[in-house]
């Protein structure tokens, strides 16, 4: 058996789980995917909590001889929720580890 002592010394370890995706669609599927497979295993769940979405700009030029004035610009937006697990028994961190995530989701779990 495995004993998990946290960062704050309790014997009970909390989770913290971000996910962060560019499609909004692909992370409400892996969230669904996560919140039903911990609630199966019995783990108290607060979430998921929207984030602020991350919004990067990148401008470039449409032509590179003359009309320099003329630009395009493309966005590429981060979406993120956030998830925070208490009460994590033995059969939470089974399901944790079986949990099948999309390619295009990105997934930070953090022990405190």
């Amino acid at each position: 058996m495995i004993v998990i002592v946290s960062m704050t010394g309790s014997t009970t370890p909390k989770l913290r789980i971000k996910l962060r995706s560019y499609d909004v669609k692909m992370l409400e599927a892996s969230i669904g995917k996560v919140v039903s497979l911990l609630s199966k295993s019995g783990a108290t769940i607060v979430g998921p909590v929207p984030m602020p979405k991350k919004r990067r700009l990148y401008t470039v030029q449409k032509n590179s001889f003359v009309n320099k004035s003329s630009r395009e610009q493309f966005e590429r937006i981060t979406y993120s929720r956030l998830i925070d697990v208490t009460e994590v028994g033995p059969k939470t961190m089974e399901y944790m580890q079986n949990i099948i995530i999309p390619v295009g989701v990105l997934v930070d779990v953090k022990v405190y």
